[in-house]
């Protein structure tokens, strides 16, 4: 078995692409046994406030607590883009949820992880139904009593509880 890179992204809106955009990427690595991860990558993307307009800032205020100050000091998408294939390239991952993550945004221009990693299957797949649509209700079922110290919702907070529950589920013998 080789480690697993978990990856989770915060986006401008919830219809995926080409009406929404990766503003912040987040990558953890899981050791092979479950047992323990890093953090690997995190970086915000530059975005233009006037180009994602209200809606998209207040998307991204309410559901990551990112704001246009945050975007506008970020790196550029082309050097975001060449960190994270740099770090994810050749390497097996997963997501909580893969086909939002990689269908919808990392597998497309500029991202285009297509044929560089492997895909494993969504994380949300190896838990029980009624938990597998959120990402916040299936990390308090699997590992209760936030162990991750988790307190916002940027796509790092969101690659801890991912990462969280996938170690549970690898010591389990269910990933």
């Amino acid at each position: 078995m080789d480690d697993v890179y978990v990856v989770e992204v915060a986006v401008t809106g919830p219809n995926g692409f080409p009406q929404d955009k990766v503003v912040q990427v987040s990558v953890c690595r899981m050791h092979s046994d479950g047992t323990d991860f890093d953090t690997v990558y995190d970086s915000l993307v530059f975005a233009d406030p006037m180009d994602l307009g209200k809606d998209s800032l207040d998307y991204l205020s309410d559901n990551y607590g990112i704001t246009a100050e945050m975007l506008y000091v970020s790196p550029t998408e082309d050097i975001v883009v060449k960190e994270l294939f740099d770090k994810l390239q050749d390497k097996e991952c997963t997501s909580f949820n893969v086909n939002r993550t990689f269908g919808q945004f990392l597998c497309v221009e500029p991202w285009d992880l297509n044929g560089e990693i492997t895909f494993l299957p969504s994380i949300s797949s190896r838990i029980p139904p009624e938990y597998a649509k959120d990402i916040k209700a299936a990390y308090d079922y699997v590992t209760p009593g936030n162990p991750m110290d988790v307190q916002g919702t940027n796509s790092m907070d969101l690659c801890l509880m991912s990462t969280s529950i996938m170690m549970k589920l690898r010591q389990s013998g269910y990933f």
